[in-house]
């Protein structure tokens, strides 16, 4: 690293894989591939910086040394605060990491929450100009879906039909869901991606970094929260029947 720079761009690749079922008369079709994401993230000498093995916050001096003395041991990777920005960055062995033979880093399921926590706390900004934040959503269920891009062959109206028709039943029953989606899009890709049909979430621009602070490593893959802010229920598109075929209260 040069010492001097004021600004460093880091490009982080992350394995996603990518699963949607089609509804057919006959049966499912489930197109799954995998994909790599890639990301500019900037690191300033500034930033916070942790060493993995420690936890403990290192200075820039002494992250840049463990760089120098160790070339190719180490991979600094991003760490996503509740604003789903990168705020801070740890210094991490590579042989820690599920990297791919594409260089991209899949995200470590086992770090994923778990069925019965509480979801780490997140404010996202949705493209209706309003905030969601998870604290002041306590008292009803959210439904949170983790998207790349919305774009085909994942974002479709067959795709989003299974959520609307969640969301509205729900509805009709007089149980109201707040339901969310994370994208990389930003809000003007947005506006032209959504069409005026319900699509049964509230796109939230700029978000991906909410899909690495939960270790989301699937798309689209959505986590329903209890009215007490725990994880009810998660699963993948393909197994999207596991959440909508639950009885809210």
């Amino acid at each position: 690293m040069n010492f001097g720079r004021t600004e460093i761009f880091l490009h982080i690749f992350f394995f996603t894989v990518c699963s949607i079922a089609y509804a057919q008369p006959q049966e499912p079709k489930v197109t799954r591939y995998n994909g790599k994401v890639s990301q500019q993230i900037v690191m300033t000498r500034d930033s916070p910086i942790y060493d993995h093995a420690s936890g403990k916050r290192i200075s820039y001096a002494v992250y840049d040394e463990m760089l120098r003395k160790n070339p190719g041991v180490y991979r600094t990777q991003p760490i996503f605060d509740k604003f789903g920005k990168a705020s801070s960055f740890e210094i991490v062995k590579k042989s820690q990491l599920l990297i791919q033979d594409n260089g991209s880093v899949m995200q470590n399921s086992d770090l994923m929450p778990e069925i019965g926590e509480p979801l780490p706390p997140f404010v996202m900004q949705g493209l209706d100009g309003r905030e969601y934040n998870s604290e002041k959503l306590k008292g009803k269920y959210v439904l949170l879906g983790f998207w790349v891009k919305f774009e085909k062959p994942l974002y479709t109206f067959a795709s989003t039909k299974v959520i609307s028709d969640f969301i509205n039943e729900n509805k009709k029953k007089g149980i109201d869901i707040v339901s969310l989606g994370t994208t990389l899009n930003t809000e003007e890709e947005c506006l032209d991606a959504i069409p005026k049909r319900n699509c049964g979430f509230i796109p939230v621009p700029e978000s991906y970094g909410f899909n690495q602070r939960y270790k989301i490593s699937e798309t689209p893959f959505f986590i329903l929260l209890d009215k007490k802010g725990n994880i009810k229920a998660m699963a993948p598109h393909t197994e999207f029947s596991s959440i909508s075929d639950l009885v809210l209260r």
